[in-house]
């Protein structure tokens, strides 16, 4: 064998031993956008969709930003893995379809912080904003700081289902606050 094959060949098992057991699962890069948006609505989520259309496994941050009430956003059913943080911020839809989301590893943390940041989602008038969490199946076990602030003005009535995050701040010893 050449010198310089030996690493073109050692790259292309480390690749087939990372992603060839799961050839099944959709890969995607992450952002790292923060809280900027692009130069409209529209092409903010066209663009979300086309990154996360169909992935499983977020490679970096799953940043949710800027989304009108009107989107469909099933289109994020189908994650259930994101190796940064998850950033929900400034968005108007009442709903989180993130139901399949099992793990946030939490590599890269939001503001240093926090693995999943969820804050400002709902209008200054009041009658638009998230409502429900959908995060179901996600695990407390690599959830390691977590913040959520201002669901909505009716925060009372925010429904957030079978995941108790209470629960899995105090087995974790996790950062929670709701203002």
């Amino acid at each position: 064998m050449k010198p310089t094959t030996a690493p073109r060949c050692f790259g292309f098992l480390l690749t087939c031993l990372l992603f060839g057991s799961s050839s099944s699962q959709s890969v995607c890069a992450g952002t790292e956008n923060k809280l900027s948006t692009l130069s409209d609505l529209e092409q903010q989520y066209r663009t979300l969709r086309k990154y996360y259309e169909n992935c499983e496994v977020v490679m970096g941050n799953l940043e949710i930003t800027s989304i009108d009430r009107s989107r469909d956003l099933t289109f994020l059913r189908s994650i259930r893995e994101v190796t940064g943080y998850v950033l929900v911020a400034l968005n108007q839809f009442d709903y989180l379809p993130l139901e399949n989301l099992r793990i946030i590893r939490g590599n890269k943390l939001y503001e240093d912080r926090y693995s999943l940041a969820i804050f400002l989602n709902y209008r200054r008038d009041g009658n638009f904003g998230l409502r429900q969490l959908g995060l179901k199946n996600l695990t407390g076990e690599c959830v390691f700081l977590l913040a959520v602030h201002k669901l909505s003005p009716l925060c009372p009535r925010v429904k957030r289902g079978p995941f108790d995050f209470d629960d899995v701040a105090r087995q974790q010893k996790l950062v929670f606050c709701l203002r």
